[in-house]
C-alpha cells in the first residue's frame, strides 16, 4: 500500500536499532526494535515487545459505566447501538441505528437528552452509521444512505449538515461512493469510498478498490488519502453477463482505523501498518513485525465451520436448515492461508492496538499495542463480550480513550448494554 506523495522506489537510508540498556558483563540486551528508512519513510520492524512480566496495561474486567437494561424505561433499551462517545466532563452520548437518535446520559449512566428520528430532515437519519467527537465536544454523525455527516453540540441542538463526496476530478473513472466511516482525526471524518470502476477477470481477486477520504467538518471539503485493493472473493461469471463476487473463507481484506492525528491502514495478510496523515495523506511511518501467515488446514477449517454454524443458528434451529447452511459454506473456496490481522484501532494518544486474527470458533486474543512512534509495547486483554469494531462489517465502534475502552457489550441473549472499562497504566 502506498501513500500520496511517495515514490515506488525502496532504499534503505539508515537503520537504527533501539535497545534496552545494556548491563556490565553479560549478554547483550535484546533487540526491541528495528528502525530503518526506505524512500523517506520511515519502517518501524518491531521484534519484541517492551513489556517485561508485570508491566503493561490492564482492562478492569468489570466496568465502570453501564447503560442498557432488558426491560423497563425506553430510553435505557438499545436496538442496534453503533458507537458510543465519552465528552470532556464525563457524559456519555450514544447512538442507536434502530431508534435513528443520539441519546445522553451523564458520567453515572442516568438518562439527560434525545435527539433524533428516522427521516431525511435536518437532524434526521436514515441510516446513523457513525458516531464520533471533535474539538469542543461537538458530535459528529455519518449517515451512509443520506451520504451526509451532521455536527450537533453537547447539548444535542444540530449546528451543521455537510454533504459527503468527492470531486469528479478525484474520483475513479467510474464513480467512488462512499460506504462507511472509519473515524474522526485531526478534526476530519475519514471515509471509506468503494470503485465503482475497474478491469476485473474471472478468478480469486481482491474485489473494487477502497478510497479513505479525509472529509473537513469545516467547509465539506473532500481530500483522498489512498487507494487500497478491495477484499479478497472468487469472482465468477454471471448468468446473462456480467461478473459477481463470492465469499471466500479467510479472504484478506482492508481495515482501517482514524484517531487522534493519525489514519491506520492494514491488508489482514501481513502485520504490517501503513499511518497516514490525515491531512494529506502522507505516508509517516510503516509499522511491521515477521508473522508467518498459518496454513489453512483441515482442522482449521473445520473449527472455523464449527464457529460459524454457532453464531449463524440458534441452538434449536432444525437439522435441514443446519445441513442447508453447513452445506452452502462447504461450497466455499478457501484460501491457503489464514489472515495475520483482523482489525486496527487507534486511540486517543495515537497508539495503535492490533487485533491478531482468529478462527469463529475461538475466544478473541488480547490486542497487541504499538506505541505512536511503532515500538510494540505489548499485549492488553479486553473483557469477553466487548464487540470489536470491523469496519468492513460494520460492528459496533469502540472508543479507546487515554484511559478507557468505551464500547457495546452484548449479554447471553444478546442484549446490548453500553460499558466503560478504565484502563490501567
Amino acid at each position: 500500500m502506498t501513500g500520496a506523495h511517495r515514490s515506488p522506489v525502496a532504499k534503505v537510508a539508515a537503520t537504527t536499532i533501539l535497545l534496552t540498556t545494556p548491563a556490565c558483563d553479560t549478554a547483550p540486551s535484546p533487540t526491541h526494535t528495528i528502525r530503518t528508512d526506505s524512500a523517506g519513510i520511515p519502517i518501524v520492524t518491531a521484534v519484541t515487545p517492551l513489556w517485561g512480566p508485570g508491566d503493561g496495561w490492564t482492562v478492569d474486567p468489570e466496568p465502570l459505566v453501564e447503560i442498557g437494561t432488558v426491560t423497563g424505561a425506553p430510553e435505557y433499551q438499545f436496538s442496534q447501538v453503533v458507537a458510543a462517545v465519552r465528552l470532556s466532563n464525563g457524559d456519555i452520548v450514544v447512538a442507536d441505528r434502530g431508534a435513528s437518535e443520539l441519546r445522553s446520559y451523564d458520567s453515572a449512566g442516568t438518562f439527560r437528552w434525545r435527539t433524533g428520528r428516522f427521516g431525511e430532515g435536518p437532524g434526521e437519519f436514515e441510516s446513523l452509521d457513525f458516531l464520533g467527537t471533535t474539538a469542543g465536544d461537538s458530535l459528529v454523525t455519518y449517515d451512509v444512505q443520506l451520504l451526509r455527516a451532521q455536527l450537533f453540540d453537547s447539548d444535542g441542538e444540530l449546528g451543521r449538515t455537510i454533504r459527503v463526496a468527492l470531486q469528479r476530478s478525484d474520483a475513479a473513472r467510474g464513480g467512488s461512493a462512499p460506504d462507511k466511516a472509519v473515524g474522526l482525526a485531526n478534526g476530519r471524518l475519514i471515509v471509506r469510498f468503494v470503485e465503482e470502476s475497474a478491469d476485473y477477470g474471472a478468478g480469486i481477486q481482491r474485489w473494487l478498490n477502497e478510497r479513505v477520504v479525509a472529509i473537513r467538518l469545516d467547509d465539506g471539503s473532500a481530500t483522498p488519502l489512498i487507494v487500497v485493493p478491495g477484499p479478497e472473493v472468487d469472482v465468477q461469471p454471471r448468468e446473462g453477463g456480467g461478473l459477481r463476487g463470492g465469499r471466500y473463507v479467510f479472504a484478506k481484506m482492508p481495515e482501517f482505523g482514524a484517531a487522534a492525528d493519525a489514519v491506520a491502514v492494514i491488508g489482514t495478510e501481513a502485520w504490517s501498518v501503513q499511518v497516514l496523515s490525515p491531512v494529506d495523506g502522507t505516508t509517516e511511518r510503516i509499522v511491521r513485525r515477521e508473522v508467518v501467515p498459518r496454513e489453512a488446514t483441515d482442522p482449521l477449517v473445520e473449527s472455523h465451520l464449527r464457529g460459524i454454524l454457532d453464531m449463524a443458528l440458534p441452538n434449536d434451529a432444525p437439522a435441514e436448515q443446519v445441513d442447508f447452511v453447513e452445506q452452502m459454506w462447504r461450497g466455499y473456496r478457501n484460501a491457503p492461508t489464514l489472515p495475520v490481522l483482523r482489525s486496527v484501532h487507534v486511540d486517543a494518544a495515537g497508539n495503535l492496538w492490533l487485533a491478531p486474527y482468529y478462527l469463529a470458533s475461538a475466544h478473541p486474543p488480547p490486542f497487541e499495542i504499538h506505541a505512536p512512534d511503532g515500538a510494540w509495547l505489548g499485549s492488553v486483554s479486553v473483557p469477553p463480550g466487548l464487540q470489536r469494531a470491523f469496519i468492513q462489517y460494520q460492528a459496533p465502534y469502540m472508543e479507546i480513550g487515554e484511559d478507557y475502552i468505551l464500547g457495546v457489550w452484548t449479554d447471553d441473549l444478546d442484549v446490548q448494554y453500553v460499558r466503560m472499562y478504565p484502563i490501567n497504566k
